[in-house]
């Protein structure tokens, strides 16, 4: 399999994957909440051979997707929200510039709201036929839970889970690391590192960790054997 590993570089999280378990061969990979295809296009540019599934469920964000990868070969873009329910949710925006979108309740400063239709993501993988996921990286902005609850035992499939993870307990937006860990630790995964720490912002700012991205790697990829 084709990887470029000069374009690694876009890539912290594959960068220490191929780091520690060189042989790793991604062939496919889940993008939830893709926004405006910052990752899926650093995904297809280091695995060419690779296909990824784009989730983008707003539609301005959805056309500023479209024209970032659209003509990638290797992506597949759905105009689709994953949830834990076939549905539709609620969405509200600070303005009209694709990517400013949450799912949660909005606050004063969110004015538009959108509906985007859901579906859960075990629906999607065996529909696609999926039978093992290489990676599954979810930044729902605040729906990680769901997101989660909606592969159901198809999470196992996956080699590796990324989220993004509450820090504060003050935090009200993002979910807890210690509920989504629960989670993902009863399908089996062990936390494998840390990205993109970011510091409490509201009122000036704080030295409190507001949220994070943890990466977990499923226990059958792990000589569980070595731990004393």
């Amino acid at each position: 399999m084709a990887i470029d590993r000069t374009a690694l570089k876009k890539s912290q999280e594959f960068s220490h994957i191929l780091a520690r378990i060189p042989q790793y061969e991604p062939t496919v990979i889940l993008d939830v909440g893709a926004n405006v295809g910052d990752n899926a296009d650093a995904y297809a540019t280091i695995f060419p051979d690779a296909v990824i599934h784009a989730f983008e469920p707003v539609p301005a964000t959805h056309d500023a997707l479209i024209a970032r990868v659209g003509s990638r070969p290797n992506v597949k873009v759905h105009n689709l929200a994953l949830s834990d329910r076939e549905g539709s949710v609620r969405m509200w925006t600070k303005g009209t510039s694709p990517g400013a979108f949450i799912i949660t309740d909005p606050k004063k400063h969110y004015k538009d709201e959108v509906a985007v239709r859901t579906r859960p993501g075990a629906d999607f993988v065996r529909e696609t036929g999926i039978e093992r996921i290489s990676y599954l990286k979810i930044d729902a902005e605040g729906h990680d839970l769901e997101v989660l609850q909606g592969f159901g035992d198809t999470l196992e499939r996956a080699d590796f889970v990324q989220v993004e993870a509450g820090m504060n307990p003050h935090n009200k937006h993002h979910v807890p690391f210690r509920v989504l860990e629960d989670v993902l630790r009863a399908h089996g995964f062990l936390l494998f590192q840390f990205y993109e720490q970011s510091f409490e912002f509201f009122h000036g700012g704080s030295p409190v960790l507001r949220r994070t991205n943890p990466l977990f790697i499923n226990g059958r990829m792990v000589d569980l054997s070595a731990f004393g």
